[in-house]
């Protein structure tokens, strides 16, 4: 592994010294890596690790939620904690493409789209 460039949703982008053209590149795509936190640049975690903390967390349908507490990280996918506005509690949405809209680290807005039902529970 050569350099590790962090994207949006918790992705990154890998690039690796022993890929020498665009077919072993493609084959990659799409692909996880699997690495120690320890071998990884310190930056490549910051958003994963308490940078979401403070985002407005906003539903296509619901509109606002709340705001974003923590990612937790479960054994199956991680969770993203959000304290409800004007409710006690907080409600954990995965953190899966199929829910995940997108993040816009420039108006701190997670976008979610998340099945009807999620809410109430």
């Amino acid at each position: 592994m050569v350099e590790v460039r962090p994207e949006a949703r918790g992705d990154a982008t890998v690039f690796f010294d022993t890929v020498v053209d665009a077919h072993q590149a493609d084959a990659l795509v799409g692909c996880y890596v699997l690495a120690r936190r320890e071998d990884l640049p310190d930056d490549v975690l910051e958003l994963q690790e308490g940078g979401i903390e403070g985002f407005t967390v906003v539903d296509a349908e619901a509109g606002i939620i709340g705001t974003a507490v923590a990612i937790n990280e479960m054994p199956g996918q991680h969770l993203l904690e959000v304290a409800r506005v004007g409710q006690e509690g907080a409600v954990l949405i995965p953190v899966v493409d199929e829910f995940l809209e997108g993040v816009d680290e420039q108006t701190r807005c997670i976008y979610v789209n998340v099945p009807q039902g999620l809410l109430d529970l």
